[in-house]
């Protein structure tokens, strides 16, 4: 299964990595990793995570508060927001229209 971010969703998620690196050196990186291995999971049972709107599923970062959230459409899988779950819900639904 493939996957595939909406550049909204890869800019936040970079600027997150980014962000993080400058709290701490290597607090971005493991946030990526956290990230990468959380599409994993998603990519391995992409119906598992529950939907919290139409067809929209999110999957929580585990050391971090984000989520991430996605849909899944064929063969693959594309992700909407890399979202800090304090930010406002719906900043990010505008994406999908």
């Amino acid at each position: 299964m493939k996957y595939r971010f909406v550049d909204e969703a890869l800019t936040e998620f970079t600027a997150a990595g980014r962000y993080y690196n400058q709290q701490a050196p290597g607090l971005g990186d493991a946030f990526v990793n956290e990230v990468e291995a959380g599409i994993g999971v998603i990519l391995n049972g992409p119906t598992v995570w529950r939907v919290i709107e139409d067809e929209v599923r999110r999957y929580l970062i585990k050391r971090f508060p984000y989520g991430i959230y996605y849909t899944t459409e064929g063969d693959g899988v594309v992700i909407w927001a890399v979202k800090h779950l304090h930010r406002d819900p719906d900043y990010w639904q505008h994406r999908r229209k």
